[in-house]
């Protein structure tokens, strides 16, 4: 039970009665109760869930860095032992291979750093945009040329973060303009950075502009759900993960990121970090 009430006063201030009521509180008691313990529940649930992933992710991260070792050591075996007999061209490509296992086993890291990211707090480190967008164009070098794609990048600066983090996030952003460039003319995407305010403080913008096929305006923020295609799996590759994870990521370093487009005319991702 729980009661309310007040006294009533005479004129010459003294009480005279109490006014009050008694309600009856039980249910919603019992309701308070009841919605506690399932709350508990779903937390147990949902924190063995999530471990049992970072679990999954570090095991299978740490089983994917066995394949790259050996790539790089019979790479290097190659070099070594054969060296003076291989023309120019196979020594560049070598170093090529060289170059995209060192940028893999870097990525693998970034996994499992990323599958501990809910357990400690890894220390920031001062990151060159720059030079994360420059390893970028080399690992896609491939299919950079394949799309006659053109980057560009316009005042970009240095930022508090995790290397391999900012390098997973513009690495999916890139990828999946480029994957999703027109087959009728060049891929054109321009990155560029500036410093905007608002009533929630100041913000750093990044925008990530590029000419591809698009999509739905009301596809914006699904595109972000993990494991969601908005194209044919046969035509477009990718696993539907690539944004979702841009969009932890984000989360991570407590922005945002959002995207607006249309179909045939090209998509704008929006990052805003706080300073």
């Amino acid at each position: 039970m729980k009661g309310y009430g007040r006294t009533v006063s005479e004129d010459k201030g003294k009480a005279s009665r109490i006014i009050g009521v008694m309600l009856d509180i039980t249910e919603q008691k019992q309701f308070t109760e009841e919605l506690s313990r399932q709350v508990s529940e779903r937390t147990v649930e949902l924190q063995r869930s999530n471990d049992d992933l970072r679990q999954f992710a570090h095991v299978a991260s740490h089983d994917l860095k066995e394949p790259v070792r050996k790539i790089r050591t019979f790479q290097n075996r190659i070099l070594e032992e054969f060296g003076d007999l291989l023309p120019p061209e196979v020594k560049l490509y070598l170093q090529r291979i060289e170059s995209a296992a060192v940028r893999m086993y870097t990525m693998i890291d970034g996994v499992l750093h990323y599958s501990k990211l809910g357990n400690e707090q890894d220390p920031l480190e001062t990151v060159d945009l720059n030079e994360i967008i420059a390893a970028i164009k080399t690992d896609l070098e491939i299919l950079i040329d394949t799309k006659k794609a053109l980057i560009t990048t316009s005042n970009l600066p240095s930022i508090e973060a995790h290397f391999t983090l900012v390098y997973q996030l513009f690495y999916n952003l890139i990828l999946n303009s480029l994957k999703f460039a027109k087959s009728t003319e060049p891929s054109r995407i321009e990155i560029t950075s500036d410093q905007i305010s608002n009533e929630n403080g100041n913000y750093l913008m990044i925008t990530i502009t590029d000419n591809g096929i698009g999509f739905r305006p009301e596809q914006s923020e699904s595109i972000f759900d993990t494991f969601t295609r908005l194209n044919s799996a046969d035509k477009y590759e990718g696993s539907g993960l690539g944004l979702a994870l841009c969009k932890k990521i984000m989360e991570r370093y407590k922005g945002t990121i959002t995207a607006t487009a249309e179909p045939n005319n090209g998509a704008v991702f929006t990052l805003l970090l706080p300073l």
